[in-house]
Protein backbone atom coordinates (compact mmCIF):
# COMPACT_ATOMS: atom_id res chain seq x y z
CA UNK A 1 0.00 0.00 0.00
CA UNK A 2 1.57 3.20 -1.03
CA UNK A 3 0.22 4.84 2.22
CA UNK A 4 2.33 2.50 4.19
CA UNK A 5 5.62 3.46 1.91
CA UNK A 6 4.76 6.88 2.59
CA UNK A 7 4.73 6.32 6.39
CA UNK A 8 8.11 5.22 6.56
CA UNK A 9 9.88 8.28 5.21
CA UNK A 10 11.34 10.30 6.78
CA UNK A 11 10.33 13.62 4.80
CA UNK A 12 7.72 14.48 2.56
CA UNK A 13 7.63 16.72 -0.21
CA UNK A 14 4.67 18.88 -0.61
CA UNK A 15 3.25 16.69 -3.31
CA UNK A 16 3.56 14.17 -1.25
CA UNK A 17 2.28 14.92 1.91
CA UNK A 18 -1.07 15.91 0.20
CA UNK A 19 -1.19 12.37 -0.79
CA UNK A 20 -0.49 10.93 2.53
CA UNK A 21 -3.08 13.34 3.87
CA UNK A 22 -5.69 12.05 1.38
CA UNK A 23 -4.31 8.32 0.97
CA UNK A 24 -4.43 8.49 5.08
CA UNK A 25 -8.61 9.91 5.48
CA UNK A 26 -9.35 7.44 3.13
CA UNK A 27 -7.70 4.23 4.61
CA UNK A 28 -9.47 5.74 8.16
CA UNK A 29 -12.26 5.43 7.00
CA UNK A 30 -12.20 1.66 4.89
CA UNK A 31 -10.92 0.47 8.59
CA UNK A 32 -13.92 2.34 10.54
CA UNK A 33 -15.94 0.06 7.64
CA UNK A 34 -14.18 -3.11 7.47
CA UNK A 35 -14.37 -2.51 11.61
CA UNK A 36 -17.85 -2.38 11.59
CA UNK A 37 -18.17 -5.69 9.49
CA UNK A 38 -15.31 -7.81 9.93
CA UNK A 39 -13.61 -6.80 12.90
CA UNK A 40 -12.02 -9.72 13.35
CA UNK A 41 -10.10 -10.20 9.77
CA UNK A 42 -6.44 -10.26 9.03
CA UNK A 43 -7.17 -6.94 6.90
CA UNK A 44 -8.59 -4.91 9.66
CA UNK A 45 -5.73 -6.25 11.58
CA UNK A 46 -2.88 -4.83 8.70
CA UNK A 47 -5.21 -1.53 7.68
CA UNK A 48 -5.20 -1.11 11.51
CA UNK A 49 -1.53 -1.45 11.89
CA UNK A 50 -1.15 0.97 8.92
CA UNK A 51 -3.28 3.86 9.88
CA UNK A 52 -1.94 3.51 13.47
CA UNK A 53 2.08 3.92 11.36
CA UNK A 54 0.27 6.77 9.37
CA UNK A 55 -0.98 8.73 12.53
CA UNK A 56 2.18 9.07 14.32
CA UNK A 57 4.10 9.85 11.58
CA UNK A 58 1.22 12.77 10.66
CA UNK A 59 0.96 14.52 14.35
CA UNK A 60 3.55 13.08 16.84
CA UNK A 61 7.22 14.51 17.35
CA UNK A 62 9.89 11.82 16.68
CA UNK A 63 10.79 10.15 19.52
CA UNK A 64 14.98 9.67 20.42
CA UNK A 65 16.61 7.35 22.62
CA UNK A 66 16.90 9.09 25.37
CA UNK A 67 12.91 10.20 25.59
CA UNK A 68 12.56 6.26 24.82
CA UNK A 69 14.58 5.70 28.02
CA UNK A 70 12.73 8.58 30.35
CA UNK A 71 9.34 6.61 29.18
CA UNK A 72 11.02 3.34 29.88
CA UNK A 73 12.17 4.41 33.85
CA UNK A 74 9.54 6.91 34.63
CA UNK A 75 6.27 5.72 33.18
CA UNK A 76 5.97 1.84 31.94
CA UNK A 77 8.91 0.40 34.27
CA UNK A 78 7.35 1.64 37.75
CA UNK A 79 3.73 1.38 36.11
CA UNK A 80 4.51 -2.48 34.98
CA UNK A 81 6.06 -2.96 38.68
CA UNK A 82 3.31 -1.37 40.44
CA UNK A 83 0.71 -3.31 38.92
CA UNK A 84 2.54 -6.56 40.10
CA UNK A 85 1.67 -6.23 43.85
CA UNK A 86 -0.55 -8.54 44.60
CA UNK A 87 0.83 -11.33 42.24
CA UNK A 88 3.71 -10.34 44.48
CA UNK A 89 2.45 -10.96 47.43
CA UNK A 90 1.06 -14.18 46.17
CA UNK A 91 4.26 -15.44 45.20
CA UNK A 92 6.25 -14.08 47.85
CA UNK A 93 4.18 -15.96 50.51
CA UNK A 94 4.45 -19.07 48.24
CA UNK A 95 8.34 -18.71 48.40
CA UNK A 96 8.92 -18.08 51.94
CA UNK A 97 5.94 -20.74 53.01
CA UNK A 98 8.15 -23.76 50.96
CA UNK A 99 10.90 -22.43 52.90
CA UNK A 100 9.74 -22.68 56.17
CA UNK A 101 7.81 -26.21 56.08
CA UNK A 102 11.14 -27.35 54.07
CA UNK A 103 12.98 -26.21 56.95
CA UNK A 104 11.12 -26.94 59.95
CA UNK A 105 9.97 -30.95 58.24
CA UNK A 106 13.94 -31.37 57.85
CA UNK A 107 14.62 -30.26 61.46
CA UNK A 108 11.94 -31.94 62.97
CA UNK A 109 11.86 -35.26 61.22
CA UNK A 110 14.45 -37.78 62.03
CA UNK A 111 16.94 -39.04 59.92
CA UNK A 112 15.72 -36.54 57.47
CA UNK A 113 18.88 -34.42 56.70
CA UNK A 114 20.96 -37.30 56.72
CA UNK A 115 19.13 -38.64 53.97
CA UNK A 116 19.79 -35.55 52.22
CA UNK A 117 23.40 -35.00 52.73
CA UNK A 118 25.69 -37.10 54.63
CA UNK A 119 26.57 -35.88 58.03
CA UNK A 120 30.24 -35.12 57.15
CA UNK A 121 29.15 -32.82 54.63
CA UNK A 122 26.34 -30.96 56.76
CA UNK A 123 29.09 -30.16 59.19
CA UNK A 124 31.26 -29.00 56.30
CA UNK A 125 28.55 -27.02 54.71
CA UNK A 126 27.89 -25.31 58.13
CA UNK A 127 30.80 -24.66 59.60
CA UNK A 128 33.20 -23.43 56.00
CA UNK A 129 31.40 -24.05 52.68
CA UNK A 130 28.43 -21.49 53.60
CA UNK A 131 30.49 -18.44 54.76
CA UNK A 132 33.54 -19.00 52.37
CA UNK A 133 31.32 -19.29 49.40
CA UNK A 134 31.00 -15.56 49.28
CA UNK A 135 34.98 -15.06 50.13
CA UNK A 136 36.73 -17.26 47.53
CA UNK A 137 36.85 -15.28 44.94
CA UNK A 138 37.85 -11.68 44.22
CA UNK A 139 34.38 -9.28 45.24
CA UNK A 140 34.39 -7.94 41.49
CA UNK A 141 34.25 -11.15 40.22
CA UNK A 142 32.12 -12.35 42.44
CA UNK A 143 29.68 -9.59 41.67
CA UNK A 144 30.06 -10.34 38.56
CA UNK A 145 28.78 -14.24 38.38
CA UNK A 146 25.89 -13.42 40.94
CA UNK A 147 24.69 -10.59 38.77
CA UNK A 148 24.41 -12.62 35.57
CA UNK A 149 23.29 -15.86 36.80
CA UNK A 150 20.37 -14.13 39.04
CA UNK A 151 19.80 -11.64 35.95
CA UNK A 152 19.59 -14.71 33.52
CA UNK A 153 17.11 -16.42 35.78
CA UNK A 154 15.13 -13.48 36.34
CA UNK A 155 14.66 -12.98 32.59
CA UNK A 156 13.85 -16.90 32.27
CA UNK A 157 11.21 -16.51 34.65
CA UNK A 158 9.49 -13.89 32.94
CA UNK A 159 9.80 -15.25 29.21
CA UNK A 160 8.65 -18.75 30.12
CA UNK A 161 5.99 -17.62 32.56
CA UNK A 162 3.11 -18.30 30.46
CA UNK A 163 3.98 -21.86 30.86
CA UNK A 164 2.92 -21.33 34.09
CA UNK A 165 4.49 -24.67 35.52
CA UNK A 166 8.29 -23.10 35.22
CA UNK A 167 7.91 -20.21 37.85
CA UNK A 168 6.12 -22.25 40.29
CA UNK A 169 8.20 -25.37 39.98
CA UNK A 170 11.10 -22.76 40.23
CA UNK A 171 9.88 -21.03 43.38
CA UNK A 172 9.17 -24.67 45.06
CA UNK A 173 12.34 -25.83 44.32
CA UNK A 174 14.49 -22.40 45.94
CA UNK A 175 12.06 -22.52 48.22
CA UNK A 176 12.73 -25.83 49.66
CA UNK A 177 16.52 -25.27 48.81
CA UNK A 178 17.04 -21.83 50.87
CA UNK A 179 14.61 -24.26 53.68
CA UNK A 180 17.07 -27.22 53.58
CA UNK A 181 20.08 -24.93 53.66
CA UNK A 182 19.05 -22.80 57.06
CA UNK A 183 18.15 -26.46 57.99
CA UNK A 184 21.77 -27.55 58.09
CA UNK A 185 23.43 -24.15 59.58
CA UNK A 186 20.68 -24.63 62.36
CA UNK A 187 21.54 -28.68 63.32
CA UNK A 188 24.96 -27.35 63.30
CA UNK A 189 24.22 -24.48 65.85
CA UNK A 190 25.54 -21.68 62.65
CA UNK A 191 22.16 -19.81 62.64
CA UNK A 192 23.61 -16.32 63.22
CA UNK A 193 26.22 -17.28 59.93
CA UNK A 194 22.99 -17.84 57.98
CA UNK A 195 21.53 -14.96 58.54
CA UNK A 196 24.42 -12.61 58.81
CA UNK A 197 25.34 -13.69 55.26
CA UNK A 198 21.96 -14.30 53.57
CA UNK A 199 19.90 -11.65 54.38
CA UNK A 200 22.29 -8.12 53.44
CA UNK A 201 21.84 -9.10 49.72
CA UNK A 202 19.41 -12.14 49.79
CA UNK A 203 16.56 -9.28 50.54
CA UNK A 204 16.73 -7.52 47.48
CA UNK A 205 17.53 -10.37 45.45
CA UNK A 206 15.08 -12.88 46.66
CA UNK A 207 13.03 -9.57 46.16
CA UNK A 208 13.87 -8.91 42.20
CA UNK A 209 13.58 -13.42 41.75
CA UNK A 210 9.69 -12.71 43.24
CA UNK A 211 9.07 -9.99 41.11
CA UNK A 212 9.91 -11.61 38.10
CA UNK A 213 8.08 -15.13 38.84
CA UNK A 214 5.27 -12.19 39.36
CA UNK A 215 5.29 -11.42 36.09
CA UNK A 216 6.00 -14.02 34.44
CA UNK A 217 2.78 -15.83 35.98
CA UNK A 218 1.10 -12.54 35.24
CA UNK A 219 1.65 -13.18 31.36
CA UNK A 220 -0.10 -17.06 31.74
CA UNK A 221 -2.92 -15.36 33.62
CA UNK A 222 -3.45 -13.25 30.76
CA UNK A 223 -3.44 -16.28 28.22
CA UNK A 224 -5.84 -17.98 30.49
CA UNK A 225 -8.12 -15.51 31.19
CA UNK A 226 -7.95 -13.05 28.61
CA UNK A 227 -10.64 -10.67 29.48
CA UNK A 228 -12.06 -8.86 27.21
CA UNK A 229 -9.67 -9.30 24.26
CA UNK A 230 -8.57 -12.10 21.95
CA UNK A 231 -6.30 -14.53 23.66
CA UNK A 232 -3.22 -13.36 21.67
CA UNK A 233 -3.53 -10.04 22.23
CA UNK A 234 -4.31 -10.20 25.66
CA UNK A 235 -1.06 -11.95 25.65
CA UNK A 236 0.53 -9.64 23.80
CA UNK A 237 -0.39 -6.61 26.00
CA UNK A 238 0.91 -8.56 29.03
CA UNK A 239 4.21 -9.52 27.46
CA UNK A 240 4.95 -6.12 26.09
CA UNK A 241 4.26 -4.74 29.53
CA UNK A 242 6.11 -7.16 31.61
CA UNK A 243 9.04 -7.70 29.65
CA UNK A 244 10.01 -4.16 30.66
CA UNK A 245 9.91 -5.39 34.25
CA UNK A 246 12.81 -8.23 33.41
CA UNK A 247 14.31 -5.23 31.94
CA UNK A 248 14.30 -3.15 35.38
CA UNK A 249 15.29 -6.44 37.02
CA UNK A 250 18.73 -6.50 35.08
CA UNK A 251 19.70 -3.03 36.57
CA UNK A 252 18.19 -3.98 40.37
CA UNK A 253 19.77 -7.34 40.17
CA UNK A 254 22.96 -5.23 39.45
CA UNK A 255 22.90 -2.92 42.61
CA UNK A 256 22.08 -6.33 44.98
CA UNK A 257 25.09 -8.54 43.06
CA UNK A 258 27.21 -4.98 44.02
CA UNK A 259 26.12 -5.64 47.70
CA UNK A 260 26.69 -9.68 47.71
CA UNK A 261 30.32 -9.52 46.35
CA UNK A 262 31.20 -6.41 48.37
CA UNK A 263 28.93 -5.65 51.12
CA UNK A 264 27.63 -8.99 52.30
CA UNK A 265 31.34 -10.90 52.57
CA UNK A 266 32.58 -7.21 54.14
CA UNK A 267 33.97 -7.10 58.57
CA UNK A 268 31.00 -4.54 58.80
CA UNK A 269 28.77 -4.43 61.64
CA UNK A 270 25.64 -6.93 60.51
CA UNK A 271 22.98 -4.82 61.25
CA UNK A 272 24.85 -2.51 58.77
CA UNK A 273 25.06 -4.77 55.68
CA UNK A 274 21.22 -5.70 56.62
CA UNK A 275 20.02 -2.21 56.29
CA UNK A 276 22.17 -1.86 53.12
CA UNK A 277 20.19 -4.52 51.51
CA UNK A 278 16.82 -3.48 53.37
CA UNK A 279 17.27 0.10 51.95
CA UNK A 280 17.82 -0.87 48.15
CA UNK A 281 14.67 -3.05 48.31
CA UNK A 282 12.65 -0.14 50.06
CA UNK A 283 13.96 1.87 47.23
CA UNK A 284 12.15 -0.31 44.53
CA UNK A 285 8.97 -0.41 46.08
CA UNK A 286 9.32 3.34 46.55
CA UNK A 287 10.08 3.48 43.12
CA UNK A 288 7.45 1.65 41.44
CA UNK A 289 4.97 3.30 44.24
CA UNK A 290 5.84 7.05 43.91
CA UNK A 291 6.03 7.03 40.21
CA UNK A 292 4.06 3.59 39.06
CA UNK A 293 0.69 4.71 41.08
CA UNK A 294 -0.07 7.45 39.58
CA UNK A 295 0.56 6.29 35.70
CA UNK A 296 -1.91 3.61 37.09
CA UNK A 297 -4.40 6.22 38.23
CA UNK A 298 -4.79 8.27 35.23
CA UNK A 299 -5.47 5.18 32.84
CA UNK A 300 -1.97 3.70 31.97
CA UNK A 301 -0.49 0.31 32.32
CA UNK A 302 3.31 -0.03 31.17
CA UNK A 303 1.65 -0.89 27.61
CA UNK A 304 3.19 1.23 24.78
CA UNK A 305 0.94 4.09 23.40
CA UNK A 306 -1.70 2.50 21.70
CA UNK A 307 -0.28 4.05 18.14
CA UNK A 308 2.71 1.78 18.97
CA UNK A 309 0.74 -1.03 20.44
CA UNK A 310 -1.30 -1.99 17.40
CA UNK A 311 -4.64 -3.36 16.29
CA UNK A 312 -7.19 -4.38 19.56
CA UNK A 313 -10.44 -5.94 19.12
CA UNK A 314 -12.86 -6.17 21.67
CA UNK A 315 -14.66 -9.53 22.39
CA UNK A 316 -16.69 -10.88 25.41
CA UNK A 317 -16.47 -13.69 26.81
Amino acid sequence: MHLEQLSKKARLNPSDAAEFLTLYRAASKDLSRIVTVAPDSETAARLSVIVHRARTHLSSIPRGPMSAFVRFAVRSLPASLYRLRWMLLGVSVFFLGSAVVAAVWALNTPGALDALMPPGQQRAFAEDEFVEYYKENPNSVFALGVWTNNAWIAVQWVALGITGVYVVFGLLMNGVNVGFSAAVMYAHDHEADFWSYILPHGIPEITCILIAAAAGLQIFIAWVIPRAMTRGQALAKEARSLMTVAGGLVFFLFLSGLVEGFITPNPLPVWLKISVGVGLTLGIFAYATLLGRPVLLAGGDGDLEEERAGYRTVVAY
